[in-house]
C-alpha cells in the first residue's frame, strides 16, 4: 500500500520539522482546503495492539470498512461516534484492542506512539456533503494517513475521495504517497500537489511551532456552520444584489462578513443562555457603521440597536428593519439596559469597551473585534512588547484592560474575509453581589491607578469626514494610474466594429480586488483616501463603468444622447489607442488636441 509517490520534497526535512508542518494540517485543515467550513475533533484515541499481532493498522482501516461503520450509525454526530466505533473497526482483526482517548496537546507533544483521530468535516457549501475523515498518526514509524467518506452520497466529498499518506522517509525526504495510479490522475491529487504539497513545506519552516490562534473556539462548531448557510443563503444573496448600487463597496467583503460575525454572536449568545438567548439579550452595536450586523441580529429576533456618528446611505435599505441610531459613544457612555455591547472594528472606542461596558451594569457583557490599535486618547497605540507583532501586542492590551475590569476574558478567532478576525469576548459573571455604584467606582479607580490624566482626554471622531476622495492627489499622479488601469482592461481584447469597419478595442472587465494586486506600487499613493481606487475609478466615470465591484471601460456617449460635455476635451480621442468610438460630430464630447 501507499507504494505510488505523487510528490517528494526537493530538500532535506527534520523530523521536528515533518511533524510540525503536519500537525498545523490536522489540526486546521481548512486554512489550505477551501471546501472545508470546520473540522469538528470528534475523537482522539491511542492505539495498543496485541504484541502479538503484526498487523499494519492500515492493512485494518480502509476507506470501505470506514463507509460500512458509518452506514451502521443511527445518527452521525459527535455523541454517536466514541470509541465502540473505533473497537468495531479493530476488533475484527484484533480483538484485544486497547484504546485510550487523548487530547490534541497530548498528540502534538509526544515522540511515539499509534494515534487515531475522527472528525467530522462541515462543508462551505452546500454542494458538498457532510464527512467522517479517519486518521492514522504513527510517529512511531513518520507517517499520516487519511481516509474519507460522504456521509450523504448524492453530494460531492470536499475531501479526497482516496487515502493518502503523507510520511517522511529514511532519508528524510517528505512526500505524498497514493495506492494506486487511478487515483493520482484525479483533480484531487492536483490539489494535494499543488496546494496542499507547498504549504507542508512552508509550514516545516515555521519558527513558532505554528501557535496560531484556534479559531471558533467559544461556539459549538455544527451549530455554527449550519446557521451560516442559512443565513447566508436568507441575506447573502438579496443583499448583493442592491449592495453596490447603494454603498460602491465590495459586496463579497461586507455582507458575508457580518453574516459571519451576527452567526458567531447568535451561537455565543445560545451557548451562554440556551433557550432564553432572545429575551435576555439586548445588546449596543457601538459605530456600527453600514448597520448591517444590527440588521441580521434584528431580522433574527435579538433585541437591540446600532449607534454611528453618522447616518450612512445603506440604512435606507434596513427601515423598519434596523434599530439604527445616529448618536456618541465616548469614554463616559453608559448603557444600564444592555447586556451586549459590540464594537465590530471600532477603532478608538475598542480600549473603552470594556470600561463602558463594566460602568453599564452588572449584567453587561461585550464582545470587541479590533481592527486600527488606538489607545485611550484616541491616539494609535505604542508597542510595548517588541517580541510580538503590533496587533498581537495590542490584543494582549485589551485583554489587560478587560481582565482589570473584572471580565472573564476570552481571546478566539472568527473565519471572516478580513486580516484582523480576532474578538475578544468579556463575560461578567454575576454573582449578586455587585450593584452599579461599586462596578463604576472599581472602574474609576482603575483608570485612575494605572493611566495619567492625558490618556482619559478622549475625542470622538467628528461627525463630518475629512475630504479624501482622491481630488487632492496630484494630478499626474491620478492620470497615471487611470492609464495603467486602462491598459490593464485592454490587453484583455474585445472589439467593436465601427461604421467603416476598424476595430475599437472595449477591453474586459476586471474585478477590484484583482485590479488592486496588479497595481499594488501605484495604489500606495491612494492609502490615506476613503474608497482608494474605488473612489478615484469613480471621479473618473466619464471614462470607467464599475458594476458588482467589477471595472470596465464605459463607451463614449453620442451627440444624441446628450450635447451637455461637447465642449469637453474626449478623453478616448486624446488617450485611446484605437481613438475614439465615435466621428466627431457623433460624439457627445470635443475632439481636440
Amino acid at each position: 500500500m501507499f507504494q505510488i509517490p505523487l510528490a517528494t520534497s526537493a530538500s532535506l526535512i527534520s523530523r521536528d520539522g515533518f511533524w510540525k508542518s503536519v500537525s498545523i494540517y490536522h489540526n486546521r485543515p481548512h486554512i489550505v482546503n477551501r471546501k472545508i467550513a470546520v473540522a469538528d475533533q470528534v475523537l482522539l484515541c491511542e492505539v495498543d495492539f496485541n504484541a502479538e499481532n503484526r498487523l499494519n493498522i492500515t492493512d485494518v482501516l480502509t476507506i470501505h470498512a470506514l463507509a460500512y461503520e458509518v452506514q451502521r450509525l443511527e445518527k452521525v454526530d459527535k455523541e454517536s461516534i466514541s470509541q465502540d466505533f473505533l473497537a468495531n473497526l479493530l476488533n475484527t482483526y484484533d480483538k484485544s484492542v486497547k484504546l485510550c482517548e487523548r487530547n490534541i496537546d497530548v498528540l502534538d507533544n509526544t515522540d511515539t506512539g499509534v494515534y487515531l483521530s475522527v472528525r467530522i468535516i462541515l462543508p462551505r457549501t452546500q454542494k458538498c456533503s457532510r464527512s467522517i475523515e479517519l486518521i492514522i498518526l504513527d510517529k512511531n514509524n513518520d507517517y499520516i494517513t487519511f481516509l474519507s467518506c460522504c456521509i450523504d452520497k448524492c453530494k460531492l466529498n470536499p475531501l479526497p475521495p482516496f487515502p493518502y499518506r503523507i510520511e517522511l522517509t529514511r532519508e528524510n525526504f517528505m512526500r505524498i504517497t497514493l495506492n494506486n495510479f487511478e487515483d493520482a490522475d484525479t483533480s484531487s491529487a492536483e490539489w494535494l500537489f499543488d496546494s496542499l504539497f507547498k504549504k507542508l513545506i512552508n509550514w516545516t519552516e515555521l519558527t513558532d511551532g505554528g501557535n496560531i490562534i484556534q479559531s471558533l473556539t467559544r461556539v459549538p462548531l455544527e451549530e455554527y456552520c449550519n446557521l451560516y448557510n442559512n443565513l447566508k443563503e436568507k441575506y447573502g444573496e438579496p443583499l448583493r444584489k442592491i449592495w453596490f448600487e447603494k454603498t460602491k463597496t465590495d459586496p463579497q467583503k461586507f455582507i458575508f462578513e457580518d453574516i459571519a460575525i451576527a452567526t458567531y454572536l447568535i451561537c455565543l449568545w445560545l451557548e451562554e443562555y440556551k433557550t432564553k438567548a432572545k429575551s435576555f439579550v439586548n445588546f449596543v452595536d457601538c459605530g456600527c457603521g453600514n448597520g448591517l450586523l444590527v440588521y441580521i441580529l434584528n431580522r433574527e429576533g435579538f433585541e437591540g440597536c446600532g449607534i454611528d456618528l453618522r447616518r450612512r446611505n445603506i440604512w435606507d435599505l434596513f427601515l423598519n428593519n434596523a434599530n439604527l441610531e445616529v448618536g456618541i459613544v465616548g469614554s463616559d457612555s453608559k448603557f444600564p439596559n444592555a447586556t451586549w455591547l459590540i464594537g465590530n472594528h471600532s477603532d478608538e472606542l475598542t480600549p473603552w469597551l470594556p470600561i463602558i461596558a463594566s460602568k453599564s451594569s452588572p449584567l453587561t457583557n461585550y464582545f470587541v473585534l479590533p481592527c486600527c490599535p488606538f489607545d485611550f486618547s484616541g491616539k494609535k497605540y505604542i508597542r510595548k512588547n517588541t517580541n510580538l507583532s503590533q496587533y498581537a501586542d495590542y490584543l494582549e492590551y485589551i485583554k489587560h484592560i478587560s481582565d482589570t475590569c473584572g471580565f472573564e476574558t476570552t481571546i478566539d478567532k472568527l473565519r471572516i474575509p478580513s486580516t484582523k478576525r480576532t474578538c475578544l469576548i468579556g463575560l461578567r459573571k454575576n454573582d449578586g453581589s455587585k450593584n452599579i455604584q461599586g462596578v463604576c467606582e472599581q472602574t474609576e479607580d482603575f483608570i485612575k491607578s494605572k493611566f495619567d490624566s492625558s490618556y482619559c482626554n478622549f475625542k470622538t471622531r467628528s461627525s463630518v469626514e475629512k475630504v479624501r476622495n482622491c481630488t487632492q492627489i496630484d494630478k499626474s499622479v491620478r492620470e497615471k494610474i487611470v492609464r495603467e488601469v486602462v491598459n490593464c482592461l485592454l490587453a484583455n481584447e474585445s472589439y467593436i466594429i465601427r461604421n467603416d469597419g476598424t476595430k475599437w478595442n472595449k477591453g474586459g472587465s476586471i474585478p477590484l480586488n484583482e485590479l488592486s494586486k496588479l497595481l499594488k506600487e501605484e495604489l500606495s499613493h491612494l492609502k490615506n483616501e476613503c474608497g482608494g481606487l474605488q473612489t478615484l475609478l469613480r471621479n473618473y466615470r466619464y471614462v470607467f463603468k464599475l458594476e458588482e465591484a467589477k471595472v470596465k471601460l464605459r463607451e463614449p456617449c453620442r451627440l444624441e444622447e446628450t450635447a451637455r460635455y461637447k465642449e469637453k476635451p474626449c478623453w478616448f480621442y486624446r488617450f485611446h489607442p484605437d481613438s475614439c468610438l465615435y466621428e466627431k460630430e457623433i460624439c457627445g464630447y470635443s475632439h481636440v488636441e
